[in-house]
């Protein structure tokens, strides 16, 4: 685990908006909102993958939803 970047996702059930949270301590605003917390993760898999860039760099992953996101 210790290869793999942490990526921490927050998901507010009230606005059903999403906080992705670097390890580096970067954060973004997902820009959609979501119906529920899988969709949430679904999205931010996507985003780390196509925007970030932690496309297997730091890891195993060799696509969107083999990323470890962990939900807050």
């Amino acid at each position: 685990m210790g290869s793999q970047s942490h990526i921490q996702l927050h998901f507010d059930f009230l606005s059903c908006r999403a906080l992705l949270s670097l390890e580096d301590g970067r954060e973004y605003v997902l820009p959609d909102v979501y119906p529920n917390k899988e969709a949430a993760q679904a999205a931010a898999q996507k985003f780390a993958w196509e925007k970030l860039g932690l496309n297997g760099a730091r890891g195993h992953a060799r696509e969107p939803v083999e990323l470890a996101i962990w939900l807050r």
